[in-house]
Order: C-alpha cells, then structure tokens, then sequence
C-alpha cells in the first residue's frame, strides 16, 4: 500500500456492517416459508412442471459450524438431511454419466446427481462418510491450481481476513470495516464479496490487501483443499469421480479465446496425467462470469469433454440431451437451511421463479455435441 493510500484510507471512516434490520427480516421470512414449503411439500405441485425427471446439486466445502466459516459452505447434518429426503422421495443418486443416458434416453425414473467444486477437504473428511451412508456417488471438480497452490483464492483469503481480524481495510475496495462480532464479519465479507462480483478484474487487485494482513492464501489452500496425492486417492474411491474445474479458476467470459483454451484444456491434461484416465465432465467456475455466450460452451466441447454444468437453477429434461455443455444446478448450500432449501430446489421452484412461471427450458442455448 502506498503512502499516499494510506493516507486516502485514513480519511475514509471505519463502518461496523450489519443487516440492516428489513435485511434481516426478509432473511428469516425467507428461511421460514422454504421451511413450510418444504414441509408441506406444496412444491411438488410446482414439480409437475418444474421438476424434470433429474437435478443436480452444487455443493463447496462442508462444515460443522457455518457460523465460524461466516455462514460459508454447508453443514454436514444438512447434507445427510438432503441424502436422506432423496432417498425417502426415491430419487436415486447417480453418477453424470448415468444421468446423461437417462436424459438421452428419455428414462423417466427419478434421480439427482451429486457435485462438489473446487476440491476442499471437507468432501472426504465429512461428506465421504454421509456418502457412503447412503451410497451414492459425487464428483469433485478441482482446479490445477488449487491442487499446486497457486491458486488465486481471493474468496478463502476474504473469509480468513473477516474471520481473523476486527480491523479491516481493503485498499482497492477504499473501505474500512470494524467488525467485533461474528454477525458484523458476515456482512462485511459479504460486501466485500459483492463487490468482487460486481466486476472480476477486482479479484487480482486484492493480494496487497491480503500480505497487508498477514494472510497467505497459498498456506489457506494448502489446509482446506487436496493436493495432487489427496484427489488421486479421492478418484479411487468407487464413489468418487474428479472432474476438471479449468487451471486458474477465473470468469472465463474475461478471457481471451487463447487464454480460453489453455485454461480449460491443460486443466483436463493435468487431471489426466495424474489419474491415469479419461476425465470427461467439467464445471464452469462461477456460473454466469464464465458463461459470456455460445464460446465456452463449445471451446469445452472442442476440448473434448462429454458434460459441463453451470451455477444456473433448474431440473434437468429430456431436451437437455442436445445442450450437454449448458446443463442447470441446483445451488445446495449457503443458506439457513440446506435442506429446506434443496427440497425446493429440487422441485424447481427457483426454476419457476426466474423464468416468472415461464418455460423451463428457457435460456437453453448452448449447441449440442
């Protein structure tokens, strides 16, 4: 940080960021009526057209106690809450290439896929167990980067500089936060991710604010997410399959179209090289940021993949054979409750929600294989 920023932050008052009160009050009116949806199973209902015959689900890391990661990934009890609705609604948990020849097939037997990006640890120390509960299968998507370390993690090293510190500033953002509690370090790291959001090219502006700190991403990566020998051992469980998730973890959509190529295809050389075997389905970092058009779908498929997935809501139907490289996910965690949450998902009621009762095929554009 230069001098003269300092002194340009020194000016900037210190804000203690909460909810504001209607925030907060639209969070539990929302968590309450996923819970009564969910209980009533009035969503179902929504299914009938919504739902399709599959879904997707899109987990990250899983924890505990959301509360001390700042209300970031999802928590074990609730993932085994999600495995079991599944079960008690006979929705039989697949792998994708299963799930591809049910669509392609036109099967109309109940089934939801299991996903988790990004490779966190958490997958095998927590989740495996609640898998092999219930044997179902997963895939992990895991960037070349993460597994080397070199990753630009900007979204673990936001979580460790809120989590760890009171006193916050963050140079490029020109904010000073005071956050004294675990509700003030929530709001703050969620303004400060929105901002990052709101434009990607901010993601390589944060590194200063991070050696400011005294934080490493390098040494938080290398806690929470598997290295070369974690995700060889995790692709040789039988119910595990790695998938590729690019080499940098960047929007694509902000990438060159050479940049473009070489992010995805060394990522899937890499995976290949060390597990000894084809890997043929890849996940798009971020959703929409990657997603500028009809490009990254078909530089994937050039790339030789057989599926690509998205963060964009929706079940899965038989006209999801010809759009392979576009398929929907339902968001899993992040939320006060999981698996209220998911059970509407699962129905397609965000579905129905961002197509305003609409088609729900809507959006899919990408061309087939």
């Amino acid at each position: 940080m230069t001098a003269r920023t300092h002194s340009l932050l020194q000016a900037v008052p210190s804000v203690t960021p909460y909810l504001t009160t209607g925030e907060r009050t639209r969070r539990r009116i929302k968590t309450f009526g996923l819970r009564m949806l969910a209980k009533s199973r009035l969503t179902r209902l929504i299914g009938y057209r919504y739902g399709g015959s599959g879904v997707i689900l899109m987990f990250h890391h899983f924890t505990r106690n959301t509360r001390a990661h700042l209300d970031q990934g999802c928590l074990i009890g609730d993932f085994d809450r999600i495995l079991a609705g599944l079960r008690d609604r006979g929705r039989e948990v697949v792998t994708l290439d299963e799930a591809t020849r049910r669509i392609a097939e036109n099967d109309p037997r109940p089934f939801a896929v299991l996903t988790f990006d990004d490779g966190y640890r958490s997958n095998i120390n927590l989740a495996l167990p609640v898998l092999e509960k219930y044997a179902a299968p997963a895939t992990i998507y895991v960037p070349t980067e993460m597994m080397t370390r070199t990753i630009n993690a900007w979204w673990l090293g936001l979580t460790e500089l809120f989590r760890s510190r009171e006193r916050i500033e963050i140079e490029p953002m020109e904010q000073r936060f005071t956050c004294p509690d675990t509700n003030s370090k929530i709001a703050g790291l969620r303004r400060a991710v929105a901002w990052v959001w709101e434009d990607f090219h901010r993601a390589e502006m944060l590194g200063p604010t991070f050696r400011n700190h005294g934080i490493c991403v390098a040494d938080i990566v290398a806690r929470h997410v598997l290295d070369d020998a974690g995700v060889k051992a995790a692709d040789r469980h039988p119910l595990i399959e790695i998938g590729a998730h690019t080499t940098t973890h960047r929007a694509l959509a902000l990438l060159s179209e050479d940049e473009l190529r070489a992010d995805i295809a060394d990522n899937k050389a890499y995976l290949e090289a060390l597990l000894g075997r084809e890997v043929p389905h890849f996940a798009y970092p971020y959703g929409p940021p990657s997603l500028s058009g009809e490009r990254e779908p078909r530089v994937v498929r050039e790339a030789g993949f057989r599926t690509a997935v998205t963060t964009t809501p929706g079940c899965l139907f038989p006209a999801h054979a010809g759009h392979m490289f576009t398929l929907p996910r339902q968001n899993a965690e992040f939320t006060a409750d999981s698996a209220s949450y998911t059970e509407c998902g699962i129905d397609g009621l965000f579905r129905a929600l961002a197509t305003r009762g609409g088609n729900p095929l809507a959006g899919v554009t990408a061309p087939a294989a």
